[in-house]
């Protein structure tokens, strides 16, 4: 169920401009696909140019969405994840963060990529539950850290469906 925000007017640097929000979990498309239904937090940012509203900047905007939807903020750690089955490509991301961390990755860094610790931490969702804190990103140590992340997504899965209850767009039908 996708909901979205009214417009609200803000002024930056003498700048008019007017900010919403969609979020929540996309059951149409997920059902058009034969997928898992994923939560997303997106946003729109118009410029007002003389006397009309023209685009001027939107996706996955977060900050700017944390700073003029406060309440929509603790839930954007949650962006792509999927019910049941979790965040975007779980393992797979994470291997690829943690070996960039590690110093093991067959890839090359390239322009512009994140720093692969808050990749992770992105990632996996760290900090989502009691006790998170980052795995030693050591040579050989992937087959704990896959063994932890393996033993922490039903408690992560859990944490997800109470924020999504709370926000109000998770359906309860086979819940």
């Amino acid at each position: 169920m996708m909901m979205e925000t009214e417009w609200l007017r803000f002024t930056e640097g003498g700048q008019a401009y007017r900010i919403k929000a969609r979020y929540g979990m996309d059951y149409d498309f997920a059902r058009r696909h034969n997928q898992d239904p994923s939560f997303s937090v997106t946003g729109s940012i118009d410029e007002l140019r003389r006397t009309r509203w023209v685009d001027y900047s939107g996706g996955a905007i977060h900050d700017d969405i944390a700073r003029r939807f406060p309440r929509l903020e603790p839930y954007l750690k949650w962006h792509l994840v999927a019910w049941p089955s979790g965040p975007m490509h779980y393992l797979a991301n994470a291997q690829y963060w943690w070996e960039k961390m590690a110093g093991v990755s067959k890839w090359p860094p390239q322009p512009g990529e994140p720093d692969p610790a808050e990749a992770f931490a992105s990632t996996v969702v760290l900090g989502a539950l009691p006790g998170d804190a980052m795995p030693p990103a050591d040579p050989g140590a992937w087959p704990q850290v896959e063994a932890w992340l393996k033993d922490r997504l039903p408690p992560l899965m859990e944490a997800f469906r109470a924020d999504m209850e709370d926000l109000g767009v998770i359906e309860h039908a086979g819940v």
